[in-house]
């Protein structure tokens, strides 16, 4: 599918026809009021029919944006096919003298946990130390590749349980509520071996406002634009996030602005391992001491609206009113401005 005739070279996403992200960017190219990106439909790049223009900056969106939550399982396979089309667009987007803010390789290099984790690690970032499988109960056991459907299994409450069908056992997703011992965690544990699992070393999370949090930091041009707290003790739903920032205010009376500091510029330095990615998500675990870690990065972004007084730093982006600026809408933004 061509760019419409005469139009400018700008910012291009490509997406499936349903993803939620369309809508999202739209959005917030009408906080800053410049014109909404053109969209390039997935289909049209593995079809190599898209055509992108000299210029041009293109973000890729997940391939599989809107996977059912049960059963779980399919990471590899998905991991695969994004691989594939993700190779297929850097190799369209170089021909036409494109950008990619999405490159194939940093990409695919977060979506690979243990490979990325074995990457910070041997490049002196901290990140949790793997642990046995065996003794997971104790532990956090994480899918090898990210996806759409992620999901974490901590020592306490297990976010997945086997379900008996008629063809066999699948793995779904347990309830809000839903507990699970050593034995059970081991047999969801063996039901995914086949798309790659990992259990890495608990960690007593940091405590505030009556939960268990990280912390998820967008990063944008290697720089921290937003930050949002990511309860951890129940079902969260990707990306969303309500009100002022209590947890960060919580966060700076008990620790103080140093530790602060200290996370931003270790989610700062986490973007740093993934050159070409413009826009990054970075989470990062904590205790109550003073040990960080980063425990994930999503080459896609973190997608969280802009919240007056939520990010204790001059840099917070903001409209031409002083307003709170969303993650994309800086990122529009930003190109805007040619930077």
């Amino acid at each position: 599918m061509s760019a419409p005739a005469g139009s400018a070279p700008g910012w291009v996403v490509v997406a499936t026809e349903d993803d939620p992200a369309r809508a999202e960017w739209s959005g917030a190219a009408r906080e800053v009021n410049v014109a909404e990106p053109r969209f390039v439909p997935w289909s049209d790049v593995l079809g190599s029919e898209a055509e992108f223009q000299s210029g041009d900056v293109v973000f890729a969106e997940r391939l599989y944006p809107c996977v059912p939550d049960n059963p779980v399982g399919g990471q590899r396979a998905r991991y695969a096919d994004l691989e594939a089309a993700l190779h297929h667009l850097d190799a369209a987007v170089a021909k036409a003298g494109a950008t990619s803010a999405t490159p194939a390789e940093p990409t695919l290099l977060a979506l690979d946990r243990a490979k990325r984790d074995a990457f910070l690690r041997q490049s002196g970032v901290p990140v949790l130390e793997l642990s046995d499988i065996a003794e997971a109960g104790n532990n956090i056991l994480r899918p090898r590749f990210a996806g759409s459907d992620d999901w974490s299994m901590e020592t306490w409450r297990t976010r997945l349980f086997r379900h008996r069908t008629r063809t066999g056992v699948e793995v779904w997703r347990a309830p809000a509520t839903g507990g699970g011992n050593r034995q059970e965690l081991a047999q969801v544990a063996a039901l995914l071996a086949d798309d790659g699992i990992h259990a890495v070393s608990d960690l007593h999370r940091v405590h505030l406002n009556t939960a268990f949090y990280d912390f998820r930091f967008a990063v944008l041009d290697g720089k921290v634009t937003h930050a949002a707290g990511l309860p951890r003790d129940e079902v969260v739903l990707r990306e969303w996030y309500g009100g002022r920032r209590l947890e960060i205010d919580a966060f700076l009376k008990r620790f103080g602005m140093e530790r602060w500091e200290r996370l931003v510029a270790l989610a700062e330095r986490a973007a740093t391992y993934f050159p070409g990615i413009r826009s990054l998500g970075v989470d990062l675990i904590m205790d109550n001491e003073k040990a960080e870690f980063v425990f994930d990065v999503d080459p896609f972004g973190a997608s969280l609206p802009g919240i007056r007084g939520g990010l204790p730093s001059a840099g917070e982006p903001q409209d031409a009113d002083g307003g709170p600026l969303s993650v994309r809408a800086a990122v529009l933004r930003a190109l805007s401005a040619g930077s």
